[in-house]
């Protein structure tokens, strides 16, 4: 009996001493020696009531060199993304900028090569998406980095959401994945809306104040060289949300509407009625036109529509109140056929000859033009 309790003693002896906390001096020890896993398996004995001035500072070194000393190697393993991982929920280093800013470069690394792998892990992403979710550096980084990758299980948007919303969306705007990843959600939020929509408020909702310079400088650019169909209507939508559609950007659209075999509806009524009123203005006409002939190919839709009624109005209303228009739609054709010109995107006119072999040529265009369509057409 009495050596069964000597055993016993000296068993909880033993694991007394296994367990026994380490000092403020014991740490010291390991920093001075840069002993990282022991240091960081042991940092937290100190009781937190006494961390300190000088177990801060501890602890920031250690976290600057063990993460200076990650980010030297050609590889980052799982493993050390993983401690850093854990080490970012202490306090004093999530407090740590040097240490923020090295454990995103180290995740950002780790995830970019892991990603490339026959196993993409999609699971850190998303750990290390949920460990700060409201960072919008955070955000905007992992959204460039699973931009690239078409088969993520993540949408972008949830990254973007938080980035375009941050005062720093000044800069992430002007990205191309990320402004591609805006437009193509007002796309979405557009069509919900409907015509009586509110897309002003969707927009103020969807992005910061600072990020819509760059939305606005997009549409304007898109208003006039649209990337695919829909991008015309939803730029010029976007414009006035926002009261940038001035007088002439507004005829210019209603104009270049009405010649993309549009559809019947509220737009296509006040398209017909402000071509109505560019009749009663030469100055505003040829704004329009100038703007009009920037575009390669001119906008001619209409010509190739099937519905012949639809076609012969809009044509006639052309004619009616801006014959400027074809006058020079059918100049362009001439001398495209003709050889004559400089056009090196090819026929600025594709539907030129269904217009000049349809039976409203001689009602639309100088008979002149047509002569010379016809004669350049024999050569």
């Amino acid at each position: 009996m009495a050596q069964f309790l000597l055993f016993m003693v000296c068993l909880f002896s033993t694991v007394g001493e296994a367990r026994a906390s380490y000092s403020l001096a014991d740490l010291q020890v390991l920093s001075q020696e840069g002993s990282h896993e022991e240091f960081f398996a042991h940092a937290l004995d100190i009781r937190p009531s006494e961390r300190q001035d000088i177990w801060k500072t501890m602890v920031s070194k250690m976290g600057d060199s063990y993460t200076k000393g990650i980010l030297s190697k050609s590889e980052i393993r799982p493993a050390e993304f993983k401690k850093v991982q854990e080490l970012w929920k202490w306090p004093a280093l999530k407090a740590d900028e040097v240490f923020k800013a090295r454990r995103q470069d180290i995740a950002l690394r780790y995830l970019k090569s892991c990603l490339k792998g026959p196993t993409p892990c999609w699971k850190d992403v998303s750990s290390y998406w949920e460990s700060d979710p409201t960072d919008a550096e955070t955000a905007f980084r992992l959204a460039e980095l699973i931009s690239q990758h078409k088969d993520s299980p993540l949408p972008m948007w949830t990254f973007l959401d938080v980035a375009l919303k941050s005062s720093l969306s000044e800069f992430y705007c002007k990205k191309e994945f990320s402004l591609n990843a805006l437009w193509g959600k007002l796309e979405v939020d557009y069509i919900r809306l409907g015509p009586q929509g509110d897309l002003m408020k969707k927009i103020d909702d969807t992005v910061h104040p600072a990020c819509l310079p760059a939305l606005l400088k997009e549409a304007k650019l898109r208003l006039m060289y649209p990337v695919k169909s829909g991008d015309r209507e939803l730029s010029y939508q976007i414009l006035l949300s926002q009261m940038k559609a001035d007088q002439a950007t507004s005829d210019f659209f209603h104009t270049v509407y009405l010649l993309e075999n549009p559809s019947q509806g509220q737009l296509f009524n006040y398209s017909w009625n402000r071509l109505k009123e560019l009749g009663n203005s030469s100055t505003r006409r040829e704004a329009v036109l100038e703007r009009l002939k920037a575009l390669d190919p001119l906008p001619d839709d209409i010509l190739s529509s099937f519905d012949a009624p639809k076609k012969r109005v809009i044509l006639m209303h052309f004619k009616s109140h801006f014959p400027e228009y074809f006058d020079h739609y059918s100049k362009q054709c001439v001398q495209f056929y003709g050889g004559k010109g400089n056009f090196p995107r090819g026929n600025p006119t594709i539907h030129c000859q269904d217009l000049m072999n349809s039976e409203l040529a001689p009602v639309i265009l100088d008979k002149g033009k047509i002569r010379e369509y016809l004669e350049v057409r024999k050569i």
